[in-house]
């Protein structure tokens, strides 16, 4: 069944509205939990239990998760899945009083478990379903608004989390976040997904489970433009860690600039990715793919060099503030450049019954390169200069840059991107 094009803008509105209520919700209930484990266990631990966590939770549900999306429909293991975090919540609710100082981290941990195994099932089941709610010309646009929301929460919640937590407490952050997830329930009970005929999955045992996860990577081995994109992502996510881990160390401890140009750099950041993809959403569908996202890779690289500049010791607050905010606002406008049509493409190209597990691959193998970036930045922003490791990076990047476009719109020109079609299983 063909979705129209007004289904489809009703789908968008629903699930635009879905993820900004679960990204905004989940990111102050995040914020509040590392203030409350702060203040009861006085460890710096309390806010790295997530960027611990997530990574290990997606390494190891790397195979399952993208097997079980491609073998399930999608609207019920969406559903099953915020039931299980609904229980975890109020689990947690019911537990966390009976834990003082550091014992806090135990059912925090735990429940923080089953949190990401349940995101890492969603995001792979809404980045497989996304044909199934709108047509292919709404997928930009569904993609990017998504992005949106993200970024959105990022910049505000923030600010509304520190501002209510001292009054609220922390238990009505877990009510409040009890309360988000049950309206993303009825949103997405509202909505309706189109199914549409794929090959059929039958796995009964282990063996077949890595029969399954090795067709998607035979996939993904076997098309080298996704295979270059996303080496791409994995060495920038690396360089990328330079600004995690060295913008808080060089604003504040060396530059003394204090947390509110911390605070206003990390705004304008999120700005930029806001914004790049609120342009994505308004622009005509994306062609020239190849074209974009090398100069994307491009622009993340210089702005990371001009900003180790900005950095210079030396160098006036209102500089840092007004000249490296609008060099991040840019990077964060590259930032999403790169991101949203990334996954536009993933979304086109690749064969519908292996989207879970293509996309769970990506999203792993992109997201465990972020803490090995954040160790060895960790040990060389002890070492070395900070605008040098800045400046440094930037011109690395740059350099892959050149070697990866080559690369790239080779391939684009040898053999031009198709639209998914299902394909038989390797077996």
């Amino acid at each position: 069944m063909e979705i129209s094009d007004h289904q489809s803008n009703i789908q968008i509105i629903k699930d635009f509205s879905s993820n900004l209520i679960s990204a905004f919700s989940a990111d102050m209930f995040s914020l509040a939990m590392g203030l409350m484990l702060l203040a009861e266990t006085g460890m710096s631990l309390s806010f790295g239990l997530s960027m611990i966590i997530m990574p290990l939770v997606s390494l190891l549900g790397l195979m399952p998760i993208g097997n079980l999306v491609d073998r399930h429909r999608h609207k019920p293991l969406l559903v099953i899945s915020i039931l299980i975090r609904l229980i975890a919540l109020v689990g947690y609710a019911l537990t966390i009083g009976y834990f003082h100082g550091v014992g806090k981290i135990i059912p925090t941990v735990l429940f923080l478990i089953i949190n990401y195994i349940v995101q890492s099932v969603m995001t792979t089941g809404y980045n497989a379903a996304i044909h199934e709610l709108v047509n292919e010309k709404h997928i930009q646009k569904l993609s990017s608004l998504t992005q949106s929301a993200t970024s959105f929460a990022n910049i505000f919640s923030p600010i509304v989390a520190t501002s209510f937590y001292a009054l609220l407490g922390f238990r009505t952050f877990i009510a409040f976040s009890i309360a988000a997830n049950a309206l993303t329930l009825v949103i997405l009970l509202s909505m309706k997904f189109h199914y549409q005929p794929v090959a059929q999955i039958h796995s009964d045992n282990e063996s077949s489970q890595w029969t399954l996860f090795k067709d998607g990577l035979h996939y993904i081995s076997s098309n080298r433009f996704l295979r270059y994109v996303m080496s791409g992502g994995v060495f920038l996510n690396l360089m990328i860690s330079a600004l995690n881990i060295g913008m808080p160390f060089m604003v504040v401890h060396q530059l003394h600039a204090g947390d509110l140009s911390l605070g206003i750099l990390n705004s304008l950041y999120a700005s930029g990715v806001l914004i790049g993809n609120l342009v994505i959403a308004m622009l005509p569908p994306i062609k020239r793919l190849t074209r974009i996202l090398t100069s994307a890779f491009m622009l993340v690289g210089v702005t990371l060099l001009m900003f180790g500049f900005v950095v210079i010791p030396g160098l006036g607050v209102k500089t840092l503030r007004v000249v490296g905010g609008l060099i991040l606002c840019i990077s964060g406008i590259s930032l999403a450049f790169l991101n949203t049509p990334m996954g536009i493409y993933i979304q086109k190209t690749v064969p519908t019954d292996l989207l879970g597990r293509v996309s769970s691959t990506v999203m792993s193998i992109n997201m465990a390169s972020t803490p090995i970036g954040i160790i060895i930045f960790t040990v060389i922003f002890q070492v070395w200069p900070s605008w040098l490791n800045f400046t440094a990076s930037g011109a690395i990047l740059i350099g892959f840059t050149l070697v990866l476009s080559r690369l790239m719109y080779r391939e684009e020109r040898r053999e031009p991107m198709g639209a998914n079609q299902p394909i038989e299983e390797n077996r």
